[in-house]
């Protein structure tokens, strides 16, 4: 349990700062680097649990690595996709987005591994991504009632398959891209709509040869041979999502984020910023790197609420939390339209965010076709608040204790290590008092 604002007094956000390099770019910078024969060395390394974790795993198949987490840098050494065999578990804790990522890069391995996870990821369902990566021709197994543990046999034959998406799902286009790399013919992926596209974007610059159209992504794996290769990873959008929201509703702030990655897939919350009447101003913005980043200047802004559509949210789905404070506190009504894909992959969030923020007297309706926020509500605070272990809502809720001079406490705050370990502590870097 924590009290974040233990001062009954609310502040401003001021100065300049650095957030961690995006943990989904590094996910798929070890995995690509694990997998690629020669050397790949990637800056700006984030040590966070999730990240922890992916290592972990990857040092388990006997992929050497060096780290070095004063200059966040990381070495490693490639293994060409020569894995070493295992009796034991691969432990995925509670990290969803590397259970997809792994279920499509063991399916093209000649080996059988046994996938475990936390309780949390145990019972996520992965059935989409089971079906796709079972008719390309690995085995996979349920060892119990629940999701996870799962075992799955891979093949170096694994045939290419058409898949119309019926979920706009980058988790699971990202594991049937893995598994399309080695397959022996063309893999087809008819999209709904576009998601996050860091899989292909980096699978490309590692050397595969992944065809991305407006409505269409084709794996061509006879043309893959990937390469290690030199990374720079730019600073989470995610993160700084927080510290946007956080200025913009904190009166008299003024705050430059820098280096922040600024790749068209993740950047949705910039669209709805600007539909909500306020204009962020990016500096130095570089478009010669692999991933794109720039600096954020953000100044304190009045908000107006809008209609974000279904095209939108695929590029929001990490930032869900954070704008439903922000539209709290505009005026007018929000609406988020057709989230039923959200749903599908983060109920849980959704359902637990409602009832955090009722605690603090923000309502909403939520059901399976929208969210309905209304604006110009007043932060009353009835309870102390829970994370429910969700790094995302932890972190939405620090925001939210900045906007009321009344201090409550949130329980399981610890999840913020999830992603950002250091995030109180940057936070209380540019907070200052109003």
């Amino acid at each position: 349990m924590f009290n974040f604002n233990t001062q009954p007094k609310k502040y401003r956000f001021e100065g300049d700062m650095s957030v961690p390099g995006d943990k989904s770019i590094a996910h798929r910078a070890i995995i690509l680097g694990s997998l690629a024969k020669g050397v790949t060395q990637i800056s700006n390394f984030s040590f966070s649990e999730d990240l922890t974790t992916t290592v972990k795993l990857f040092q388990t198949l006997g992929v050497k690595m060096h780290i070095e987490p004063t200059t966040k840098d990381m070495i490693i050494k490639g293994s060409n996709r020569n894995f070493e065999p295992i009796s034991h578990n691969l432990n995925l804790n509670n990290v969803g987005e590397l259970q997809s990522l792994i279920m499509g890069m063991l399916a093209a391995l000649p080996d059988t591994y046994t996938l475990q996870g936390g309780k949390f990821l145990s019972k996520r369902p992965s059935d989409n991504l089971a079906v796709l990566l079972d008719d390309m021709g690995a085995g996979l197994t349920r060892l119990s009632d629940d999701y996870l543990p799962l075992q799955i046999t891979g093949s170096t034959n694994l045939q290419g398959i058409t898949y119309q998406q019926d979920i706009a799902s980058a988790q699971i286009k990202s594991g049937l891209i893995f598994a399309s790399l080695f397959a022996d013919s063309q893999t087809e992926i008819i999209r709904k709509m576009p998601t996050r596209n860091h899989t292909e974007v980096l699978a490309n610059y590692f050397g595969a040869d992944i065809e991305i159209n407006p409505d269409t992504i084709v794996v061509n794996p006879q043309n893959t041979e990937l390469t290690g290769q030199n990374l720079t990873i730019p600073g989470d959008f995610s993160s700084a999502a927080l510290y946007i929201a956080g200025a913009l509703l904190s009166e008299g702030s003024n705050l430059t984020l820098h280096k922040v990655g600024l790749n068209s897939t993740r950047t949705g919350l910039l669209e709805v910023i600007k539909q909500m009447g306020a204009v962020i101003e990016i500096t130095n913005h570089s478009k010669n790197s692999v991933e794109p980043y720039g600096d954020l200047v953000v100044k304190s802004q009045p908000l107006h609420g809008t209609v974000i559509k279904a095209k939108q949210v695929p590029f929001i789905i990490d930032e869900i939390p954070i704008i439903a404070l922000m539209a709290s506190q505009a005026t007018g009504k929000t609406i988020i339209e057709d989230v039923h894909d959200v749903h599908l992959q983060i109920s849980d969030r959704i359902r637990n965010m409602r009832v955090e923020l009722a605690k603090l007297g923000i309502v909403m309706d939520v059901n399976d076709d929208s969210i309905v926020i209304q604006g110009n509500q007043e932060i009353h605070v009835k309870d102390d608040v829970d994370s429910h272990n969700d790094h995302r809502i932890a972190m939405m809720l620090c925001v939210a204790s900045n906007l009321t001079a009344t201090p409550f406490q949130i329980k399981n705050i610890e999840a913020i290590d999830i992603s950002y370990p250091d995030f109180i502590s940057d936070m209380k870097k540019v907070l200052i008092g109003a």
